[in-house]
């Protein structure tokens, strides 16, 4: 593929399409968690008087939404483990149509993803991000720094100590024309994607290789071990010595 079919994109199905899948991941987790809530109501009324229940609530509702989030992210993960059974997720170059069934089933696991993923974003902790991506089988070590980035759903391998800037999008899918392209993409050890740049599907970043601020690859391109990458596309630009390496 040349350089100018990287960014090109055509229009996804419509998401509200699929906007029932969301409801069927929290009604249950909503339901999960009342029938939690109730057996604690009925205690509290008959064991504990007003005061100590105005002490506690707030505790019991940080408890209480916790159980709700987990409940979401474990029926998320039930629905997950069917649509894998029913389709199996595989690389290739699939029609956009409801009636192709790699393209649909995709889509159906990349609307689940993103709904539970845009949730844990909300909290303010390191591991909130990587927790939901490691979940939902993409491969990535707890050393890897991916705050303030776009992870794609799935087909994604990230090495140890790989760092993504802010507002880097590392894709393993990307709409052509008519046609939807899903290509593994690699980020190997000690990898620095820079500020807003984007790692195309089937790209191989080698480790310690570092793709510079607002740059972005091409599809399937692979960079060099202890290469610096700048441009759009992302072309060599310098090679990294250590000092290990100055010593031989």
């Amino acid at each position: 593929m040349d350089n100018s079919e990287i960014i090109i994109t055509g229009n996804n199905l419509r998401e509200n399409r699929f906007f029932i899948l969301k409801f069927l991941i929290m009604w249950p987790a909503i339901l999960f968690t009342i029938c939690t809530i109730l057996p604690f109501i009925e205690i509290t009324i008959h064991y504990f008087n007003l005061l100590t229940i105005i002490l506690v609530l707030p505790f019991v509702m940080i408890v209480y939404f916790m159980a709700f989030i987990i409940s979401m992210v474990f029926f998320s993960k039930l629905y997950l483990i069917l649509f894998n059974l029913i389709q199996k997720p595989k690389e290739g170059f699939f029609k956009i149509s409801v009636y192709n069934k790699d393209y649909y089933f995709y889509y159906l696991r990349k609307v689940l993803k993103e709904f539970v993923i845009k949730i844990f974003d909300y909290f303010p902790l390191p591991w909130s991000k990587l927790l939901p991506l490691k979940l939902f089988n993409i491969k990535i070590p707890s050393s890897a720094g991916v705050l303030d980035s776009y992870i794609d759903s799935e087909f994604i391998e990230f090495g140890e100590e790989a760092i993504l800037g802010e507002g880097s999008i590392v894709m393993s899918s990307i709409i052509i024309g008519d046609k939807l392209l899903v290509k593994k993409t690699i980020i190997e050890d000690r990898v620095t994607i820079g500020a807003y740049s984007v790692v195309a599907p089937g790209t191989i970043a080698e480790e310690g290789s570092i793709l510079g601020m607002g740059s972005y690859t091409n599809i399937n391109q692979r960079l060099e071990k202890n290469w610096i990458y700048v441009g759009r596309p992302a072309k060599k630009l310098k090679q990294i010595i250590d000092d290990f390496s100055r010593k031989e």
